[in-house]
Protein backbone atom coordinates (compact mmCIF):
# COMPACT_ATOMS: atom_id res chain seq x y z
CA UNK A 1 0.00 0.00 0.00
CA UNK A 2 1.23 3.60 -0.77
CA UNK A 3 0.17 6.34 1.66
CA UNK A 4 -2.62 6.64 4.07
CA UNK A 5 -6.03 5.96 3.01
CA UNK A 6 -8.36 8.25 2.11
CA UNK A 7 -11.68 6.88 4.07
CA UNK A 8 -11.30 4.94 7.01
CA UNK A 9 -15.15 3.60 7.29
CA UNK A 10 -14.85 1.12 10.22
CA UNK A 11 -13.38 0.17 13.64
CA UNK A 12 -11.51 -2.60 11.67
CA UNK A 13 -10.31 -0.19 9.30
CA UNK A 14 -8.76 2.01 11.92
CA UNK A 15 -7.32 -1.14 13.75
CA UNK A 16 -5.82 -2.22 10.14
CA UNK A 17 -4.22 1.16 10.11
CA UNK A 18 -3.05 1.35 13.58
CA UNK A 19 -1.15 -2.32 13.09
CA UNK A 20 0.29 -0.17 10.17
CA UNK A 21 1.97 2.09 12.26
CA UNK A 22 3.24 -0.17 14.92
CA UNK A 23 4.51 -2.23 12.02
CA UNK A 24 6.51 1.24 10.48
CA UNK A 25 4.48 1.26 7.37
CA UNK A 26 2.40 4.65 8.40
CA UNK A 27 3.01 7.62 10.28
CA UNK A 28 1.26 8.01 13.31
CA UNK A 29 0.77 11.62 13.43
CA UNK A 30 -1.46 10.75 10.43
CA UNK A 31 -3.48 8.05 12.00
CA UNK A 32 -4.44 10.67 15.34
CA UNK A 33 -5.34 13.28 12.75
CA UNK A 34 -7.55 10.81 11.35
CA UNK A 35 -8.83 9.69 14.59
CA UNK A 36 -9.32 13.13 15.88
CA UNK A 37 -11.13 14.03 13.08
CA UNK A 38 -13.73 11.06 13.61
CA UNK A 39 -14.01 11.71 17.16
CA UNK A 40 -15.60 15.18 16.28
CA UNK A 41 -18.21 13.85 14.31
CA UNK A 42 -19.76 12.67 17.24
CA UNK A 43 -20.90 16.17 18.48
CA UNK A 44 -22.62 19.35 17.17
CA UNK A 45 -20.41 22.07 17.51
CA UNK A 46 -22.26 25.18 18.92
CA UNK A 47 -20.76 28.65 18.80
CA UNK A 48 -21.41 29.95 22.13
CA UNK A 49 -23.27 33.61 22.39
CA UNK A 50 -22.12 34.26 26.01
CA UNK A 51 -21.46 32.49 29.14
CA UNK A 52 -23.38 33.33 31.93
CA UNK A 53 -21.43 34.83 35.39
CA UNK A 54 -21.24 31.40 37.50
CA UNK A 55 -20.03 29.69 34.09
CA UNK A 56 -22.92 26.45 34.12
CA UNK A 57 -24.89 27.90 31.51
CA UNK A 58 -24.09 29.05 28.48
CA UNK A 59 -26.37 30.73 25.50
CA UNK A 60 -25.72 29.21 22.45
CA UNK A 61 -27.37 30.44 18.33
CA UNK A 62 -30.64 28.47 17.94
CA UNK A 63 -30.03 24.39 18.02
CA UNK A 64 -32.87 22.25 18.12
CA UNK A 65 -31.60 19.16 18.67
CA UNK A 66 -29.75 20.57 22.36
CA UNK A 67 -31.79 18.11 25.15
CA UNK A 68 -31.38 17.83 28.38
CA UNK A 69 -29.50 15.28 29.22
CA UNK A 70 -26.89 14.82 26.46
CA UNK A 71 -23.05 15.23 27.05
CA UNK A 72 -21.15 18.15 26.04
CA UNK A 73 -17.89 19.08 25.94
CA UNK A 74 -15.65 22.80 25.68
CA UNK A 75 -12.01 22.99 25.84
CA UNK A 76 -10.96 20.27 28.80
CA UNK A 77 -14.41 20.36 30.31
CA UNK A 78 -17.19 17.36 30.04
CA UNK A 79 -20.40 16.89 31.36
CA UNK A 80 -24.06 16.95 30.55
CA UNK A 81 -26.54 19.27 29.42
CA UNK A 82 -29.43 19.49 32.76
CA UNK A 83 -31.56 21.47 31.33
CA UNK A 84 -31.96 23.25 27.53
CA UNK A 85 -34.72 26.76 26.86
CA UNK A 86 -34.91 28.16 23.76
CA UNK A 87 -35.49 31.79 23.38
CA UNK A 88 -35.48 35.27 21.24
CA UNK A 89 -33.16 36.99 21.55
CA UNK A 90 -33.77 41.08 22.44
CA UNK A 91 -33.17 41.86 18.55
CA UNK A 92 -36.36 39.56 18.05
CA UNK A 93 -38.73 41.33 20.64
CA UNK A 94 -38.28 44.70 19.96
CA UNK A 95 -38.74 44.24 15.93
CA UNK A 96 -41.47 41.74 16.89
CA UNK A 97 -40.42 38.94 15.22
CA UNK A 98 -41.14 35.52 15.91
CA UNK A 99 -39.44 31.79 16.68
CA UNK A 100 -36.34 31.18 18.75
CA UNK A 101 -32.79 32.08 17.60
CA UNK A 102 -31.22 31.71 20.59
CA UNK A 103 -30.84 28.26 23.02
CA UNK A 104 -29.73 28.67 27.14
CA UNK A 105 -27.85 25.23 28.07
CA UNK A 106 -27.80 24.70 31.81
CA UNK A 107 -24.26 22.64 32.37
CA UNK A 108 -23.57 20.27 35.44
CA UNK A 109 -20.02 22.04 35.17
CA UNK A 110 -18.35 25.00 35.09
CA UNK A 111 -16.97 26.06 31.55
CA UNK A 112 -14.13 28.77 31.04
CA UNK A 113 -15.43 32.67 30.59
CA UNK A 114 -13.66 32.71 27.28
CA UNK A 115 -14.91 29.63 25.90
CA UNK A 116 -16.49 29.96 22.21
CA UNK A 117 -17.61 26.62 20.81
CA UNK A 118 -19.48 23.91 22.59
CA UNK A 119 -19.76 20.41 21.58
CA UNK A 120 -23.04 18.34 21.95
CA UNK A 121 -22.79 14.76 21.46
CA UNK A 122 -25.48 13.58 18.56
CA UNK A 123 -23.84 9.78 18.81
CA UNK A 124 -22.23 7.76 21.19
CA UNK A 125 -20.53 5.63 18.28
CA UNK A 126 -19.13 6.73 14.71
CA UNK A 127 -17.70 4.28 12.91
CA UNK A 128 -18.93 1.54 15.30
CA UNK A 129 -16.49 2.97 17.14
CA UNK A 130 -17.42 4.19 21.02
CA UNK A 131 -15.20 6.82 22.98
CA UNK A 132 -13.28 4.36 25.03
CA UNK A 133 -12.50 2.93 21.64
CA UNK A 134 -11.11 6.26 20.59
CA UNK A 135 -9.27 7.01 23.59
CA UNK A 136 -7.84 3.27 23.61
CA UNK A 137 -6.92 3.64 20.11
CA UNK A 138 -4.75 7.21 21.53
CA UNK A 139 -3.38 5.63 23.94
CA UNK A 140 -1.41 3.23 21.93
CA UNK A 141 -0.44 6.06 19.52
CA UNK A 142 1.29 7.85 22.11
CA UNK A 143 3.97 5.41 22.21
CA UNK A 144 4.39 5.62 18.30
CA UNK A 145 4.67 9.47 18.45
Amino acid sequence: MKGFPKTLKTKDDYYNCLALVAAGELEAADLLAKINSLEKQRYIQCAIVSVAAEKKAVTVYYCDEAAAGMAFVSGDVAGTVTAVTHIQSDEQQTTGETGNDRTVLTLSKNIAADSTVIGLEKAATVAGMTADDITALKGVLRQYE
